[in-house]
């Protein structure tokens, strides 16, 4: 059996090897005779050698895919998780003052302890009434059926049963017509096989202490046949629920993401800031949300909030009920245990149903407290004016909390935190008496200076500094665990998409919320980008120019940090005023309109004869820093001197192609 500490590409061949050197060595070592020991110790470095190369050219065979168009293979990415000792479980794990140390072991303790997340077990008594159906005309057709089997990722690990991703893939002109006709009688009868509800658990770590299993999240690998028909019932359950659900809910969602939530918050806090109000966030944590929602509770509001009925309920609660799971750990797997409560974490259906569960949260806010969600992550804000506004929010509060009760779930009292932000803070708020203290089911929530938001430090000031020293840190970290994973690697390309991939996609997370626009700030990412460019090329210790550097970027095709910034700011506002995402423009942000006496210049003049409308103007002056730099302003300043046959482009790729030829062209000027 493969220990979890080897890495992927280690085979028999590997291990034959490795036994014979051992074998020497350890002759090598226990020989008396000055002759024999020589003689061991050349066969044994000879035997190093040779496991040596052998195991540096599985491992270059096994890093690079050439059939993803990234040139990374999974078997890359199970070894820098297995470098960074990120993923593994250690040696013995403990819950309840209860230590394992076989993988089997350990593997039913994970189980136990996952088993106990749920809350009680439903009874799955919902009337269902057929004669109010939507659904008796769904239909599943080979022919979609097909386009998503041609889809799938075969690399995906597969499920209990067995089945892997390149059956479904390869053979998917052949599957196709025979898995209509099972996803159309299951539909129909309301009835799932076994094997398909029953899911493989693996331990995800989360933070904390790794030997405790309560620091780990479950993630279910169910059947790949499985969640090809999840997908085919996803698309006809949010047909029909879509109309229902509150916008502020930004996970699980299409064309909704981290970003489209945070710009908007941001610039709300931006604005209160410029207007010297104070806002007061509280953020809340639930207490193993996805395991522990009712089945109960989900079936009766998917009849009377989103009015599902017939069939489709029918099959939710087949779906629901009846599950099994089992936990995984170093190819050993647990006993089975049933699944009381909850959605399966890795399915395509449960995210969905989790959504629509927690739906009617939004009508515990009053009218000007704010409340977004992503997923089960969940935030409540409100500008503070006054001393009552204090007891609004306190009152909001208090309406969750009842929420969480009502609907079984269970707020994490110590884990939730207030944050204040504020830059003219009153000087009678240093005073402790003068602190309004938010309670949550009598439990104080204290108050942080700063909160990671959805994977972005935000600070009680507005203040990214900090958030960008973290990501740098992070990225050297990784800069240099990629060195050290692929010293063996000249490709130049394959290099490049490791850096891609594994470094600088840390800076795309939610740019357009925190990117750097000072200089000081800028430099610590172009560092950064500066190394891995020398590293690339093979060159690490060598010198660069600005002018060097500048053309080495031009060759590898990367955009300096600077550019890449501004672009992901661009592209982001192109999504946004041709409404290809939920976000709104600010009120204060208008179109450019001709006003009487204007001068006519080359600048103007395609606006007073109105043939751009695409320029923006703004009806807010920034007296803040915060405000002037923030997403919308500065987006639209740069927004305004891209050329009008740009931004006047309707094709999105068209827009990208002609907005990187433009920023790689060296007469680009962009305002300060």
């Amino acid at each position: 059996m493969r220990s979890q500490f080897q890495p992927p590409w280690y085979d028999s061949e590997c291990d034959r090897i490795r036994r014979k050197k051992e074998k020497w060595r350890i002759k090598a070592k226990e020989s008396t005779n000055e002759s024999d020991r020589l003689t061991y110790t050349e066969k044994f470095r000879s035997m190093r050698k040779l496991f040596k190369k052998t195991m540096n050219d599985k491992m270059k065979s096994n890093f690079v895919d050439d059939s993803d168009p990234a040139l990374i293979s999974k078997r890359f990415w199970t070894h820098v998780k297995s470098k960074s000792k990120s993923t593994r479980i250690p040696e013995t794990v403990q819950y309840r003052n209860r230590f394992r140390y076989e993988a089997k072991d350990q593997a039913a303790l994970f189980n136990e302890y996952f088993y106990n997340q749920f809350s009680e077990a439903s009874n799955y008594n919902i009337d269902i009434d057929f004669a109010n159906n939507d659904f008796l005309d769904l239909k599943f057709y080979s022919e979609d059926i097909l386009l998503i089997l041609r889809s799938l990722n075969p690399s995906k690990a597969a499920g209990p049963d067995g089945i892997h991703g390149k059956v479904l893939k390869y053979c998917a002109s052949s599957l196709a017509y025979p898995l209509s006709i099972l996803f159309n009688l299951s539909f129909v009868t309301g009835c799932i096989p076994p094997d398909w509800k029953l899911a493989s658990v693996v331990p995800v770590f989360k933070k904390g202490d790794k030997g405790s299993v309560e620091n780990y999240r479950p993630i279910s690998l169910t059947s790949l046949v499985m969640k090809v028909f999840e997908r085919c019932i996803k698309t006809a359950l949010f047909s029909v629920c879509e109309d229902v659900l509150d916008p502020r809910q930004h996970g699980f969602l299409n064309n909704r993401s981290c970003v489209t939530q945070m710009v908007p918050f941001v610039h709300d806090l931006a604005t209160n800031l410029n207007d010297k109000i104070r806002t007061d966030i509280i953020y809340f944590d639930f207490a193993k949300a996805f395991d522990s929602v009712s089945h109960d509770l989900i079936l009766r509001k998917l009849k009377e909030e989103f009015k599902v009925d017939g069939l489709m309920l029918r099959f939710i609660k087949s779906y629901l009920e009846g599950r099994e799971q089992q936990v995984v750990i170093g190819g050993q797997t647990s006993s089975k245990l049933p699944v009381h409560s909850g959605v399966p974490q890795g399915s395509i259906l449960g995210p969905l149903l989790f959504v629509l569960f927690i739906n009617d949260m939004f009508a515990c806010i009053s009218g000007e407290t704010d409340i977004a969600l992503y997923a089960d992550d969940t935030k409540i804000w409100r500008r503070i004016t006054m001393f009552s506004d204090h007891h609004i929010l306190q009152n909001d509060i208090n309406n969750l909390f009842v929420w969480s009760v009502n609907n079984k779930m269970v707020f994490h009292p110590n884990k939730c935190k207030a944050l204040s932000i504020s830059k003219f803070r009153n000087e009678f708020d240093k005073f402790p008496f003068n602190v309004f203290i938010y309670e949550i089911n009598g439990t104080c929530i204290d108050y942080v200076n700063s909160q990671r938001d959805l994977g972005v430090e935000l600070n009680n000031n507005l203040n990214w500094g900090s958030h960008h020293s973290m990501l740098v840190l992070q990225a050297s970290s990784r800069l240099g665990l990629l060195r050290r994973t692929c010293h063996f690697n000249a490709d130049v390309r394959q290099k490049r998409a490791f850096y891609l991939a594994i470094v600088r996609s840390l800076f795309e997370h939610c740019s357009p919320v925190w990117s750097p626009q000072y200089a000081s700030h800028l430099s610590k990412f172009e560092n950064v980008q500066r190394r891995a460019v020398k590293w690339i090329n093979g060159v690490p210790f060598c010198s660069y120019s600005d002018e060097k550097y500048a053309e080495e970027l031009r060759k590898l095709k990367i955009l300096p940090m600077k550019l890449k910034f501004l672009s992901n700011d661009l592209i982001l506002f192109y999504k946004i005023v041709n409404q290809m995402v939920p976000i709104e423009l600010p009120s204060c942000i208008v179109i450019m309109r001709p006003t009487e006496g204007s001068r006519l210049t080359r600048q103007s003049a395609a606006v007073l004869d109105e043939t751009d409308v695409t320029r923006y103007s703004f009806l807010t002056v920034p007296t803040t820093d915060t405000l002037n730099k923030s997403f919308f302003f500065r987006t639209v300043r740069n927004w305004n001197s891209i050329p009008v046959s740009v931004r006047q482009i309707n094709s999105f790729s068209l827009f990208k192609s002609a907005l990187m030829n433009y920023l790689w062209s060296p007469d680009t000027v962009w305002p300060d």
